[in-house]
């Protein structure tokens, strides 16, 4: 039984260290494990990241690196590292420690248990009411527009057996989303609550116009309501349309202004919403990597 660490990195030369510091014991703490390593995913990190990594690597050769030859992404970092990385067992986890490293020995009981997907269920965080209360009216409206099971409050903070790496990787797809796909392709999976601390060092690389990226990414992977909303819109003005006009007695000019008023706000409405799904079929079709290795410095 082998488990492979995915962590995303990008400019956190500050937080490699610790994060390795407070992993390696819980690692060798997991009994039945036969091997293990951590291997850091490197999205073209320009702060000495992947220096600190190598000086890790001289000391203890279970740790890893893949570099990519430029920023890619999140999500692209953590298809690099599942669909390059061959084991039996997958975790993925930020390097920042916000996400506990201490949590994995819980996942990994939860796996042994018999759980295909153990991943965290942030119960709590330090960040504005404000920002807190967002949060949760997102979660809910996405699972009520959801084509299939969304997963409430699951993030990519997770173990995962290679049966749900192979499903997850399976797509292809130029946009992965991986928490949506982890609701996706279903298994038996267990929630672990725990609290998301702040990280110590570093800035963070996720602020609001991130998160709303973040979260309009989401809604597109997960759900195809906002096409069936152009629909339900055509419907409701197709019908309310004629109704009003009667209901008011308008003049034929008064007619064919609203006519133009109501086919114009349509259109700025429907033209958007149908221009990103085509742009994203388009990118899938075209099908370009959402990853390139460097393999220069690469190193499994």
């Amino acid at each position: 039984m082998r488990l492979s660490v995915i962590v995303p990195v990008h400019n956190e030369r500050a937080n490699i260290g610790p994060f390795y510091e407070r992993a390696r014991p819980v690692l060798d703490s997991m009994n039945g494990l036969d091997a293990w390593n951590i291997v850091f995913v490197n999205d073209a990190s320009e702060d000495g990241s992947f220096a600190e990594i190598l000086k890790l690597r001289e000391l203890d050769r279970r740790v890893h690196v893949i570099t990519l030859s430029r920023r890619f992404g999140y999500h692209g970092v953590l298809m690099a590292g599942l669909s390059k990385v061959e084991s039996d067992l997958y975790t993925m986890v930020d390097v920042d420690c916000e996400d506990p490293p201490e949590l994995l020995g819980k996942f990994y009981e939860a796996i042994r248990g018999g759980a295909q997907v153990a991943y965290g269920v942030r119960s709590n965080r330090e960040e504005p009411a404000v920002i807190t209360l967002g949060r949760k009216l997102y979660y809910l409206l996405n699972r009520s527009i959801a084509d299939g099971e969304f997963v409430i409050w699951m993030a990519e903070f997770a173990m995962i057996t290679k049966q749900v790496r192979d499903a997850i990787i399976a797509p292809h797809t130029t946009y992965p989303f991986l928490r949506a796909e982890l609701g996706y392709v279903g298994f038996k999976r267990v929630g672990i609550p725990y609290f998301r601390a702040k990280r110590q060092h570093g800035k963070s690389h996720y602020n609001i116009l991130n998160m709303t990226k973040f979260a309009i990414a989401a809604i597109l992977s997960s759900s195809t309501f906002l096409l069936r909303f152009v629909v339900y819109l055509a419907i409701v003005l197709g019908a309310a349309f004629p109704l009003t006009a009667l209901f008011f007695g308008m003049t034929r000019t008064s007619v064919a202004t609203l006519a133009v008023i109501l086919s114009l706000y349509f259109l700025l409405i429907s033209v958007p919403l149908i221009s990103l799904y085509l742009a994203r079929t388009y990118k899938n079709v075209v099908s370009r990597p959402v990853f390139v290795i460097d393999q220069e410095q690469t190193f499994l």
